[in-house]
């Protein structure tokens, strides 16, 4: 995990998207990467995550748990 909360910003344009600043130089410039997080793949796909019911819908209700791990 990075011990800092990575900049994020989005762009508008030939390159438009979610884009997180990987390094500031000393110039001023600024080197740029995909948002790679769950949150920003969520929004390029229109997806949420299940919620309990939709969840136990899909798969069957959850189990009480064994006391294991």
């Amino acid at each position: 995990m990075e011990s800092e909360r990575a900049l994020r910003l989005t762009l508008a344009g030939d390159r438009s998207g979610n884009y997180v600043i990987v390094e500031q130089r000393e110039d001023g410039s600024l080197v740029l990467a995909p948002d790679a997080s769950m949150a920003a793949i969520r929004r390029r796909h229109g997806a949420a995550p299940a919620t309990l019911a939709e969840f136990e819908a899909e798969c069957g209700p959850l189990q009480p748990s064994d006391g294991e791990g």
